[in-house]
């Protein structure tokens, strides 16, 4: 009965047998190797058996087709769409690949003010460890362009450039690598008070790498809730090529993690999934505490350094030969996901005496070799040079995740061969392979070439080895040379070898040749991507339009403004606006933007502010109800009409008769009136200390006056103090004055009076004061100047009626030679019951024999409020500067304004005369001038 235990176990050996199994099966073969020379019937099994698995699992093509014969059911490849649930298994990301994730939170927002739930957030679990970031992101079936350097202000992430509208950002995203140790601040400040899920502070997600992306309600960029695709950074792992204490050179050390790099390099992830995947001291997938000695370095750094070499690329250029990418479940069966990540370098794994091997591409060197002398004669053979027509293949089809079309499944572009057809009776042989743990397009083609061609080699053998062979190991190279089959050191790889009891090796060769593995660019095939992007409805473009001259009219009908008429095509379908837009068509400077509604008669004349005679161009499009889109017309040109500002637009009716009225007012104001003023003003003064007092009751009176002589040659003080009261009336005055005179020489009048009185007469009251500083030289016939200065100030009631005045003086005057020149400043304001008024004014003004020149500038405030308030400068040349700079002033002279540098939005002229009139251009005749 001890054959069926044996059964099992060769069993187990024809479903499982491979390379990258064969170490966990070489005990149960080894436990019954012994029975090989024990004869009768179990030996008769066994060699049927041997030759029923001789051709099983020894291609690479036969390696990627063993899941399926063992009805793998394993989830593999991309998961496009994001999970949902606790009963998900946590995953990770190794290598370059991309992952929709776990759905771990998901809320709306809004910001205060506006629209409550505005924006959604949807937080999902990216990596069950820590993992350095996102390379690009998928929304819906649009492809993301993250702005990394455009962090938004409030911490929600970075915009993403195809969701960015009219400058308005509508989506975000932000990672969080895993090695947080707070909960996300952002989220419990959006969702730590909802009132059903809040978002708690005890939510950290240790370990825990997660993306938050945030949309802003769009209906014209998501149809619903928008589906995200990640795709991920390479994650930091061991490379023992980078470690000086492991056969490499460099500071990576197994045992501390933050010395890892990112990799996607084959054979560096299988190296880290065999010896286990840890967070801290918790192991998370893969071997458990292998150590280092059971994976040789040299044998492994040759293996990572094969996938590193680059080869060429079709458009120019190279690249690694093989890389990967893999979401690994924590469900999945770490042979499983090992297997898928050796088939992306078409590699061979063996485990010998619990030492694991690997090769990438072609084997190596022959390390043994052999005639047909040392094959052991006494013991069965086996030879199959071709496999069953349901095992051979001509060509070969392949599948895998293309990131340019979401990372779905894509077929890469299929390998044929007329020759093989023909060699295989004209009959076309397809194999199908998929490649789950290789998102490169070109790597795919070069692992179908090797497979495609490596399975043709078919010759396999099975026969006995004397003890020298024992060395040899699965994946080891051996040459041949036999006169029988014709061999001169031919090439075969060690697929299985078992040791007997005698110390002799049964082997199963097969042949390969290197040239199988080799890669050109030439070899490439081009490669379709099929279009994926969000399908979006046609354009709608504007219909009839047209533009023509127009003008804006008055309330009688005459031309005032220079306009346009455009207009459109009716009845169009689903339209609430036009949009219209202006533009000066030398510049292409727009002047105008906005929208009409979309009524009848379908055309509209244009509100803006255009310039008169003037080619402008303009175009429209279509506002829909809907959020469709419109296209605007082509620009069309138009020339606006010569309605240019007549004088009722560059002044108001009667505003020139009335500014001259003004003018004429204000100068005798100023002028004469100062004369007349101070000269009243010193009447009163000469009355008040010639005043006899008959109207007062009581009279004081203090005088002081010194006076020297000698001859004809005066100086004389004279001070004199009134005080005065009566019926009705007050006075207080104060005078003083100085005199030197020489007769016939010259003459100096000092002056200083103060007044204050009150007087009632009748019904009336006048309240005055007054005081005068006055400065006379004389030289008599020849020349006189003076200097005065003086406040009046006056309140009256009339029969109850009150109006309160004051005036200031400035005056200096100088003559001679019948010439004169003087400066008047003079203030008045004025407070009556009609009204309050208030005006200043100055003037330089010289001349003599009725020719004068003067300067005046006048500030005033009329009491009439229908009146302007002006500020007149009346001077032959008027200049304003800039600080000191005169390099650059405003000047008017003659009636013309000059200035060297304006800048001025908008010009309206009628004429402009360039280069002394070498060039005119007259605007309201539409004419150009050039004169020599």
């Amino acid at each position: 009965m001890r054959i069926l235990p044996f059964l099992f176990w060769l069993t187990v050996f024809c479903l499982s047998a491979n390379s990258a199994c064969a170490g966990p099966v070489a005990a149960a073969i080894s436990a019954v190797a012994g029975l090989l020379s024990a004869g009768g019937f179990a030996v008769s099994v066994i060699k049927l058996a041997f030759g029923f698995a001789l051709q099983y699992g020894v291609s690479l093509i036969e390696k990627a087709r063993a899941k399926k014969r063992q009805g793998a059911v394993e989830a593999r490849g991309v998961t496009i769409e994001v999970r949902m649930g606790d009963d998900q298994p946590a995953s990770f990301v190794v290598g370059t690949y991309a992952t929709a994730g776990i759905r771990k939170y998901i809320g709306t927002w809004g910001q205060a003010g506006k629209t409550p739930n505005a924006y959604l957030t949807d937080v999902v679990e990216l990596s069950c460890i820590p993992h350095p970031g996102l390379s690009g992101i998928w929304i819906d079936d649009t492809k993301g362009t993250i702005l990394w350097n455009e962090p938004h202000a409030d911490g929600r992430g970075f915009p993403i450039q195809e969701f960015r509208v009219d400058g308005k950002d509508f989506a975000w995203v932000r990672f969080v690598d895993g090695k947080q140790t707070v909960a996300d601040p952002w989220l419990i400040d959006r969702f730590g008070s909802h009132p059903e899920r809040p978002f708690k502070a005890t939510m950290i997600g240790r370990g825990i790498a997660y993306a938050v992306v945030t949309f802003r309600y769009n209906t014209e960029k998501f149809g619903g809730l928008p589906a995200c695709l990640f795709e991920m950074l390479p994650m930091p792992l061991y490379d023992l090529r980078k470690d000086s204490t492991n056969g490499g050179s460099g500071a990576q050390r197994w045992n501390d993690p933050s010395t890892w790099a990112p990799s996607d390099n084959n054979v560096v992830v299988e190296y880290n999934l065999i010896r286990g995947i840890y967070y801290g001291d918790e192991w998370i997938f893969g071997g458990q505490n292998l150590a280092a000695f059971r994976l040789p370095a040299s044998n492994w750094i040759a293996g990572a350094n094969e996938c590193d070499r680059l080869v060429d690329r079709a458009g120019g250029g190279q690249e690694k030969q093989f890389r990967c990418g893999y979401e690994i479940r924590l469900d999945m069966e770490p042979l499983s996901v090992i297997d898928d990540i050796r088939q992306g370098c078409n590699g061979r794994l063996a485990e010998v005496g619990g030492v694991f091997k690997t090769l990438v591409g072609a084997p190596g060197a022959a390390v043994y070799s052999f005639t047909d002398d040392d094959i052991l004669v006494t013991e069965d053979q086996s030879f199959e040079p071709f496999p069953s027509l349901s095992e051979t293949h001509n060509g070969i089809e392949a599948t895998y995740p293309e990131p340019s079309e979401k990372w779905t499944a894509k077929d890469a572009p299929a390998r044929y061969s007329s020759t093989l057809e023909a060699d295989d009776g004209n009959r076309r042989l397809v194999t199908g392979v998929d490649f789950p743990a290789v998102p490169f397009g070109r790597q795919v083609q070069t692992l179908m070439k090797a497979m495609i061609e490596e399975e043709r080699r078919f010759r396999t053998h099975l026969f006995h080895l004397p003890p020298d062979a024992s060395p040899l190991e699965p994946n080891d190279a051996v040459a041949w040379t036999s006169s029988r089959n014709g061999y001169a050191n031919k090439k075969f790889l060690v697929v299985r070898v078992i040791g007997k009891l005698t110390f002799n090796q049964i082997v199963v060769l097969k042949e390969f040749d290197p040239s199988d593995y080799s890669w050109s660019g030439a070899d490439e095939l081009p490669t379709d991507i099929g279009w994926l992007g969000p399908i979006e409805p046609p354009v709608q473009p504007m219909y009839g339009w047209k533009v023509e001259p127009a003008s804006l009219l008055d309330d009688a009908g005459v031309p005032r403004r220079p306009s346009m008429r455009v207009s459109c095509a009716p009845d169009q379908d689903d339209v609430r606006q036009v949009r219209i837009q202006v533009r000066l068509k030398s510049s292409q400077a727009q002047v105008f933007d906005g929208q009409i509604a979309y009524d009848a008669p379908h055309s509209w004349i244009l509100n803006g502010t255009f310039l008169p005679n003037t080619i402008y161009q303009t175009r429209g499009k279509f506002v829909p109800i809907s959020s469709r889109k419109t296209d605007w017309s082509n620009w069309l040109d138009v020339t606006t009409p010569n309605s240019r500002f007549g004088d009722g637009d560059v002044y108001l009716p009667g505003m020139i008769e009335d500014l001259q009225d003004f003018t004429e007012e204000a100068t005798d104001w100023l002028r004469d009136g100062v004369r007349e003023l101070i000269t009243e003003q010193q009447r009163i003064v000469r009355l008040i200390a010639e005043q006899d007092f008959a109207n007062f009751s009581d009279k004081q009176t203090l005088r002081r006056e010194l006076v020297s002589r000698a001859g004809d040659i005066t100086a004389n003080y004279k001070e004199e103090i009134i005080a005065a009261t009566g019926p009705g009336s007050a006075l207080v005055a104060r005078l003083t004055t100085l005199e030197a005179k020489i007769p016939t020489l010259a003459t100096v009048t000092a002056l200083d009076a103060v007044t204050a009185s009150v007087t009632q007469q009748g019904n009336s009251i006048t309240a005055y004061g007054l005081r005068i500083d006055s400065l006379e030289v004389e030289m008599p016939g020849k020349a006189s100047v003076s200097a005065v200065n003086s406040l009046d100030t006056r309140v009256t009631n009339n029969e109850g009626v009150i109006s309160a005045q004051a005036n200031s003086i400035s005056s200096l005057f100088a003559a001679l030679g019948g010439n004169s020149a003087a400066v008047n400043i003079r203030a008045s304001v004025l407070a009556t019951p009609s009204g309050y008024a208030a005006r200043y004014g100055i003037e330089a003004r010289t001349g003599g024999a009725g020719t004068y020149r003067s300067a005046s500038m006048y500030m005033d405030v009329p009491a009439s409020t229908s009146a302007p308030t002006r500020i007149v400068f009346l001077a032959d040349q008027l200049v304003i500067a800039s600080g000191a700079n005169l390099k650059n002033p405003f000047v008017f002279e003659n009636g013309e304004a000059r200035l060297n540098v304006a800048h001025i939005g908008t010009v309206y002229g009628g004429k402009m005369i360039l280069g002394g009139g070498k060039l005119v251009i007259d605007g309201d005749l539409g004419t150009i001038e050039v004169f020599s």
